[in-house]
C-alpha cells in the first residue's frame, strides 16, 4: 500500500505541535475566567473575577489508532528524525539499525480514527456584573481527520485480504479546515431556592482559509486482485472538494476562502455551598453549531460510477498534490482531466459536540470534575470532534493549581494527564505517558495559556451571600 510511507511525515509533523483537544486544565476549574467558556458558554456562573484577560494560549492535540511509534516518547521521535523506520521496511527476521524509531500500524479489527487538532486563543477578555457577564474572544483554529473509518483501510486489515477475495467499504468521510473565529460571550445569572443557575451562548463569525473533504457516500463492494488492483463490482460514489490556494505554493498561503458563523449554547447550576467547598455545579452545553460557506479558492468534484469498473492504482505516478491527484483519476476512470469537476463552492459544518459536566467540591480547594463530549454530527460534510470522557480531580486556589485528568479518548485510548497554573500561566497535557512512557506512542498533546486578571478577587454569590477576598503575596 504505498499511502503507508506516507503515514511516518505525517505524524512527525503534527507531533512537533500536539496538545490537547479540551484543555482540561484551562476549562474546568472556577479561575479559569474567560477561558472556561470554549466548554460551556455558562461556565464562567462561579468565577471569582471581575474581569479576566487572556493574552495568548496554544493548544495542539493529536491521535490516532492506525499506528504508532514502538516503546517511544514524544522525545525520542524528534531527538531521531533522521533514523525513522516503518516496522514494513525491513523483513520481521531482521533487526532495525541501533537507534532506530519504529512506527508500526495497528493490529487487526478495530474501525480506524485519526485527528489532529490545533487551537491558538488570542487576545480575549469577560467582564462580570451582578446578573450578567459579557466576553470577547478571537481564536485561531484547524481541524483535520475521520472518524468511524472502516477496519479494512487499516494496514494489516488491507494487507490479511488475499487476491481474489472481496472485501466492503462503508460509507464513511475525513475532512479538515483552517478558520478564524471573532466572538462575542454572554450570561445570564439568576437564583433558584438552593443555588445559581446560568444561561449564556457564544456567537462566533467564522472567517475559513484552508479546507477539504473526502466522503464515501455507499457500500463499496471491492475484489481485490494482484498487485493491490481492484474490480468496483457496485460502481462508487465519492465527493471530494478542497481549497486550490495553496496547492500552487511552496508554503502554505492562507487567504480568506469563505465566511459563516457558529454558536455555542450553555446552561450552568452551582448550588450555594459550592462555593464554601461543598456541594456542586452541574452543567449541560451544545457546541460549535454552525458552518463555514467556501467560495474562493474551491473545487467541488464527485466520482459517480454506477456500474462495474476497473482501477489500479499503480496507473497514478508521481501525484504531487490533491488536484495532480484528481487530474490523473479522472483521466484513468474517465479519459478526460476534469470529468469530476461539479461545483465551485461547498459548506463544511463546524466540529458539534453535546457535553456534560459536574463538579463537585470535596473540601474548600479540592474538586472532581467529570466532563463527558460526546461528537453531533451535523450537516452533509463536516470537521469532527473526538468523542471525551474525562474526570479530573484538582486542587486550586488564587495563585496555585494542579490537575490530574484521567480521560479515554474515543472510548478506546485511556490516558493520564497534568496541568498546573502557577499565578497568570497554565500549561498542561492530558497525555503525560506520550513524553515520559515507553509504549507504543499513538498520540501526544501539549497546551499552555497566559492571562491577567485582579489581584483581588471576590465570591459572587446570590446577591452575596458570601464573600471572600485573597490577598497577593509580599516578598
Amino acid at each position: 500500500m504505498k499511502y503507508a510511507h506516507f503515514l511516518v511525515p505525517f505524524f512527525c509533523c503534527f507531533s512537533l505541535f500536539s496538545t490537547a483537544q479540551e484543555q482540561l486544565g484551562l476549562r474546568t476549574e472556577n479561575y479559569s475566567g474567560i477561558n472556561s467558556i470554549f466548554s460551556n458558554p455558562a461556565n464562567n456562573l462561579t468565577t471569582p473575577f471581575q474581569w479576566d484577560v487572556n493574552l495568548t494560549g496554544v493548544g495542539f492535540f493529536i491521535d490516532n489508532n492506525f499506528g504508532g511509534y514502538r516503546n517511544s516518547s514524544v522525545g525520542d521521535v524528534l531527538n531521531n528524525v533522521d533514523r525513522l523506520f516503518l516496522a514494513t521496511d525491513f523483513p520481521s527476521d531482521q533487526e532495525f539499525p541501533a537507534g532506530a524509531t519504529v512506527f508500526d500500524f495497528a493490529p487487526l479489527g478495530k474501525d480506524k480514527f485519526a485527528a489532529a487538532v490545533t487551537t491558538i486563543t488570542g487576545p480575549a477578555i469577560l467582564l462580570n456584573f451582578e446578573q450578567h457577564s459579557f466576553g470577547i474572544f478571537t481564536n485561531f483554529r484547524a481541524v483535520a481527520g475521520g472518524h468511524d473509518i472502516p477496519a479494512v483501510l487499516g494496514y494489516y486489515d488491507y494487507r490479511n485480504i488475499r487476491p481474489g477475495e472481496s472485501y466492503n467499504v462503508f460509507p464513511s468521510s475525513v475532512a479538515g479546515m483552517v478558520w478564524s473565529e471573532l466572538g462575542v460571550n454572554y450570561l445570564y445569572k439568576g437564583e433558584t431556592n438552593n443555588g445559581q443557575i446560568g444561561i449564556g451562548f457564544n456567537l462566533r463569525y467564522l472567517q475559513g482559509f484552508e479546507s477539504f473533504y473526502i466522503k464515501n457516500k455507499t457500500n463499496l463492494s471491492i475484489d481485490k486482485l494482484e498487485r493491490d488492483a481492484l474490480n468496483f463490482q457496485n460502481g462508487a460514489n465519492v465527493d471530494i472538494g478542497f481549497t486550490n490556494s495553496s496547492i500552487d505554493e511552496e508554503a502554505l498561503n492562507l487567504q480568506q476562502s469563505g465566511t459563516g458563523f457558529g454558536v455555542d449554547i450553555g446552561l450552568t447550576y452551582a448550588s450555594f455551598d459550592y462555593q464554601e467547598g461543598r456541594g456542586i455545579k452541574l452543567g449541560l452545553s451544545i457546541l460549535d453549531i454552525g458552518k463555514i460557506k467556501f467560495t474562493e479558492n474551491t473545487e467541488a468534484h464527485t466520482i459517480d460510477i454506477d456500474n462495474f469498473f476497473f482501477f489500479d492504482p499503480r496507473n497514478l505516478n508521481d501525484v504531487t498534490n490533491f488536484r495532480d491527484g484528481l487530474s490523473q483519476l479522472n483521466d484513468e476512470l474517465f479519459g478526460a482531466p476534469d470529468v469530476s469537476l461539479v461545483g465551485d463552492t461547498y459548506d463544511i459544518w463546524l466540529p458539534s459536540a453535546f457535553s456534560l459536566q459536574a463538579d463537585f467540591a470535596i473540601q474548600e480547594n479540592v474538586y472532581i470534575n467529570a466532563t463527558l463530549v460526546q461528537r453531533m454530527p451535523i450537516g452533509e460534510i463536516g470537521v469532527e470532534r473526538g468523542n471525551l470522557f474525562a474526570v479530573t480531580p484538582r486542587y486550586e486556589s488564587r495563585w496555585v493549581s494542579a490537575f490530574v485528568p484521567i480521560s479515554v479518548y474515543n472510548w478506546q485510548h485511556l490516558q493520564v494527564g497534568a496541568a498546573a497554573r502557577l499565578a497568570f500561566i497554565t500549561f498542561g497535557t492530558e497525555n503525560l505517558g506520550s513524553f515520559f512512557g515507553r509504549k507504543s506512542l499513538t498520540g501526544a498533546d501539549f497546551y499552555a495559556a497566559i492571562k491577567i486578571n485582579p489581584f483581588k478577587l471576590g465570591w459572587k454569590n446570590g446577591g452575596g451571600r458570601k464573600s471572600k477576598s485573597v490577598q497577593c503575596y509580599e516578598f
